[in-house]
């Protein structure tokens, strides 16, 4: 079937009327341009305005949620650090046999953090205890109220001397704390031992001169928190010190080692004999010295000795440096002048060549 070229031809539209007889003329004529409508331009102004704020918007959303994100990973770390005291204080009261207070602790971690590692194994192995202790079918008597008027006055009397620093009363309070109530807010409790017990330390170290039972504190301080930068640095002086307290009068030279170092960092650290770091730097660096000068070494002793005149000049460690210099440094002998001839003069008469008179 052949296709007419014409059928398939697009019609031409123009402005007159297709119809017979119709005088009515097309009001768009083909050659008339069609009028386009300008967007508004305070349309597009709104539409960036809104544009900023969603953004806006946005922007402040995302750093709101990790403001929170931030805290509630902040609370988590501290939730975790608590649960890993109580822990171990569960850990420890089920090694002394106090399964009733280690049930309590080991109870407040399951409150806090039921996934810490080990909880529900230590907390099966104390349930299983206390069932065998509670084998007996007789009746148990009815559990009286605890008073804990006595315990909140005593707790209350260990924070103010905390407050005033008053360390040794502090620490005495909540010994007696414990005594009348071990379960009385152990949480709080802990916290103004380890407080009172790192002060209390630092206080016996430095004052009092009681490096042994300072160090002693500050162990026991460590049972509840890590020890702090200055505390540390209290306790490795003060073992320092007796490290060479030990050598004394029978190392000289490993005293003068260990009291050079601890001169330099706490020239004031004493012991109950009040000698203090210094005093026994100066001593030692003397003895030692003396030492190397018995021994024949008189040049190393100059260093020893130098020690106490920079610190402390003393006239007989001066004479004794003087002296081991000497021999260190021994004068040259200076030589005596070769003996010289006297020239006779020119023309001395003698006997012979004298004139007959």
């Amino acid at each position: 079937m052949s296709m007419n070229f014409e059928d398939t031809q697009r019609i031409k539209t123009t402005g007159k009327s297709t119809e017979p007889n119709s005088n009515q003329q097309n009001p768009l004529d083909d050659t008339q341009a069609l009028a386009v409508k300008k967007p508004k331009r305070w349309r597009v102004i709104l539409l960036g305005i809104l544009l900023i704020l969603i953004f806006g918007a946005g922007g402040g959303g995302f750093g709101y949620l990790n403001g929170i994100r931030q805290r509630v990973d902040k609370q988590n770390e501290e939730i975790l650090t608590q649960a890993a005291i109580q822990y171990q204080y569960g850990v420890q009261q089920m090694a002394n046999g106090n399964y009733e207070l280690a049930r309590t602790h080991l109870e407040y971690v399951l409150s806090i953090y039921p996934e810490f590692p080990g909880i529900t194994e230590k907390y099966t192995e104390v349930m299983i205890e206390l069932a065998k202790a509670s084998q007996p079918t007789a009746l148990p008597s009815p559990t009286p109220t605890v008073d804990t008027r006595g315990a909140e006055a005593l707790f209350n009397q260990a924070v103010q001397e905390v407050q005033s620093q008053q360390w040794e009363a502090a620490m005495n309070t909540l010994e007696a704390l414990r005594n009348e109530d071990y379960t009385y807010r152990t949480l709080e409790v802990d916290g103004l031992y380890f407080i009172v017990l790192r002060y209390r330390a630092i206080e016996m170290i430095v004052k009092n001169g009681d490096l042994e039972e300072g160090l002693y504190l500050l162990a026991l301080s460590e049972q509840f928190a890590p020890l702090d930068r200055d505390a540390v640095n209290y306790a490795n002086w003060a073992r320092m010190y007796l490290t060479g307290v030990s050598f004394w009068e029978v190392n000289w030279e490993q005293v003068v080692s260990f009291f050079s170092q601890l001169y330099a960092a706490f020239p004031y650290m004493h012991d109950g004999t009040g000698w203090t770091a210094t005093d026994r730097f100066i001593i030692a660096s003397e003895k030692y010295g003396d030492q190397l000068v018995a021994t024949g070494a008189p040049c190393d002793a100059l260093e020893y000795y130098q020690n106490v005149l920079n610190i402390n000049p003393q006239e007989h460690v001066q004479d004794k440096y003087n002296q081991a210099y000497l021999q260190c440094y021994p004068p040259t002998p200076t030589p005596e002048p070769l003996p010289t001839q006297t020239p006779l003069p020119d023309n001395v008469p003698t006997e012979e060549s004298q004139p007959d008179s």
